[in-house]
């Protein structure tokens, strides 16, 4: 049996980037306050809002697809956020990807500049929805080994964060007649912990996410699920948002899911869901062989943004 196409539902989407906790707690970024992520959330959960939103939010989505502007997942995620500006009531969006340059360089980018109605005050937000694999005890990786946890902080904390407070950024806002008043760090997504360790307790500043998180590789992967009646599907990137619900067309066994991969050797971790009748119960990075001994050169070596 095939695995069945995983079509990501836009609306489910929505809700999980709009409630899902950061999976970094440091006491030093101004996360999102959990209230705001509440409100924002209880709003899109109205029944009567879904109804009249969810055909413009697939409408916005395709649109942008179109223009070619949310093919990579962290514009996607964007897309989500700036239709959730334009629509809440408590919100006006101001700025998106607001560029700051001089006559010779470019200072930065703010990713958004939202004005919150019920105080009055204007927001610069930065937002980001990771994705990574832990590979040594502090060290978490992405899986196309691009990008790394600390790293990411940061950058966010040194330089993303603190752009609006440089001279020439402050001019630049005047100009435009900003003025920001706070600013918010919002970082979703999910930490994936080597299988056999994935049980252990988990750091304290850190949010592993609902479901198992896990990677392995082919062979370790076939040997610890191979007495499970899970089925599997592999996940499109718009997929690793949201868990996916019940009801879904059984996909494969782990032992067909095993042979498709071993026969097809596919190059970079490929994300996998776990499903049974109740929903998905595991979420997984099959990664190949040789990942491992990669990331480790790249945590030795750093990595970039």
């Amino acid at each position: 049996m095939s695995t069945p196409s995983i079509t990501p539902n836009h609306w489910t989407n929505l809700h999980w980037a709009l409630e899902t906790d950061s999976i970094a707690r440091c006491a030093d970024l101004p996360w999102l306050p959990r209230q705001r992520r509440e409100a924002l959330s209880a709003y899109f959960s109205l029944t009567e809002t879904r109804t009249r939103l969810a055909p413009l939010l697939d409408a916005a989505l395709a649109q942008s697809d179109a223009q070619g502007r949310g093919m990579r997942l962290g514009d996607y995620f964007e897309d989500l956020w700036a239709f959730a500006f334009t629509h809440h009531p408590d919100y006006r969006l101001r700025c998106r990807n607001l560029p700051l340059r001089t006559a010779d360089r470019t200072l930065g980018e703010l990713d958004f500049v939202v004005q919150h109605l019920p105080s009055g005050a204007t927001e610069h937000w930065e937002i980001a929805v990771k994705f990574y694999l832990q590979v040594a005890d502090e060290y978490w990786v992405g899986p196309g080994l691009r990008d790394r946890l600390d790293i990411k902080l940061a950058r966010m904390r040194d330089h993303q964060l603190p752009l609006i407070h440089q001279p020439q950024a402050r001019q630049l806002l005047r100009q435009q007649k900003i003025h920001i008043d706070r600013q918010w760090a919002l970082m979703p997504g999910r930490l994936f912990r080597p299988l056999d360790a994935r049980r252990a307790p988990q750091h304290g500043e850190l949010t592993l996410g609902g479901s198992p998180c896990w990677w392995a590789e082919l062979d370790e992967f076939q040997h610890h699920f191979c007495r499970h009646s899970l089925r599997w599907v592999q996940l499109p990137k718009r997929a690793w948002l949201a868990p996916l619900p019940p009801g879904l067309t059984p996909g494969d066994t782990s032992e067909a899911l095993a042979q498709r991969l071993c026969d097809t050797s596919p190059p970079a971790p490929l994300c996998v869901a776990g499903i049974s009748a109740a929903g998905e119960t595991e979420r997984g990075f099959i990664v190949p062989h040789g990942w491992f001994g990669a990331a480790l050169q790249q945590v030795d070596q750093g990595t970039t943004d």
